[in-house]
């Protein structure tokens, strides 16, 4: 099997134009900050992922942790459900919050996150049926995958 062929035969890689093929690096494995390529480089991955950056890859604790939830429960659509770490979590991270916070909204990166907190602004001017409709952004800085 050639990845990269496969890849660029029946992917969209995010930030890229739909007609773009941009070359990829094909990873066969991953393990705390290395990334390991199919041709056997190790290579130290200073972006992280994104979403491992404060404990690495295949971390053995997580991947337990991961591994008992996804036998129990590994995912439901949260509009209109909930489970039990979910609502436990965010009962444990208002304890560590200011007074004034009283619920939690999950997001799973933060550019989603970014364009959370853009709407609920306006949203919540709104509510107040005060014309708010202005936001500050640095010129140039990434502020979410599409709204932001």
């Amino acid at each position: 099997m050639n990845l990269t062929l496969l890849d660029q035969n029946f992917v969209w890689h995010p930030f890229t134009p739909f007609t773009e093929r941009i070359k990829v690096l094909p990873i066969c494995k991953a393990e705390g900050i290395y990334l390991y390529t199919e041709d056997g480089r190790k290579i130290i991955d200073a972006i992280s992922s994104w979403w491992v950056n404060l404990h690495g890859h295949s971390h053995p604790y997580i991947a337990e942790a991961i591994g008992k939830q996804a036998q129990h429960l590994a995912h439901i659509i949260f509009a209109g459900f909930t489970h039990e770490p979910a609502a436990l979590l965010a009962q444990k991270l208002l304890e560590h919050l200011p007074s004034n916070q009283s619920k939690i909204f999950y997001s799973d990166n933060g550019s989603t996150a970014c364009e959370v907190a853009i709407k609920m602004s306006i949203q919540f001017w709104h509510n107040q049926n005060i014309p708010k409709n202005k936001i500050v952004a640095l010129k140039g800085a990434y502020h979410g995958d599409t709204f932001g």
